[in-house]
Parts: structure tokens; C-alpha cells; sequence
């Protein structure tokens, strides 16, 4: 009991004393918004009929190294737009891709 008290007193000791970097600084912040973005993205695989495709690839908005891309295939124009106004306020700097587009 006493020697995990101790323990214990040491990891809260080391955790005060450490530099810890922002949690947007260690990517997690990123890892919410492409797991926000894909939870709403329409897979092709889940929708292989769709007629419209939506790509959205750049830079994160809190990494600018770290890269992102969103494919997602949609019924109509309309609800591809929608889908890339939200996944593409989620890059930053340089698109690689940002468009809507009839899928072949």
C-alpha cells in the first residue's frame, strides 16, 4: 500500500514538473475533425451507384505538415457541396483537391 502511494506521489510529482505540449499540438485535435468529417462522408464503397463524387485534400488547419483527404460519393450536387463547404473548413493552406464532380 505504501510503495503504491509513493508511486503514485512520483507520477503526479514528474507530470507537474514535464513540459506538455497543447493537445492540438500533438495531433489529436486533427484526429477529431477527420474522424468528425468521415463520420458524416458517404463511403463509395456503401454507395457504389452514386452518381456525384466529392474530393477534399490539403493541409490539417492545426498541422499544416500533417495531410488530409475525403472522398465521398453522394446522390446529388447539392448534398456534395454541403459536404465539401464542411470537410474542406477543416484544411488549411494548400487544397490538393476541392470539388464535386460527376462520377463516371
Amino acid at each position: 500500500m505504501r510503495s503504491t502511494m509513493i508511486a503514485a506521489v512520483a507520477v503526479a510529482t514528474i507530470t507537474m514538473v514535464l513540459p506538455v505540449a497543447p493537445v492540438s499540438a500533438q495531433g489529436v485535435e486533427t484526429q477529431f475533425r477527420f474522424a468528425r468529417v468521415y463520420s458524416i462522408t458517404p463511403q463509395c464503397s456503401e454507395h457504389p451507384n452514386a452518381p456525384v463524387i466529392g474530393r477534399v485534400s490539403g493541409s490539417s488547419a492545426e498541422r499544416k505538415s500533417r495531410g488530409l483527404s475525403f472522398v465521398g460519393c453522394f446522390e446529388t450536387f447539392q448534398e456534395c457541396e454541403a459536404w465539401r463547404a464542411f470537410a474542406s473548413s477543416n484544411v488549411a493552406g494548400r487544397f490538393i483537391q476541392n470539388r464535386c464532380e460527376q462520377r463516371f
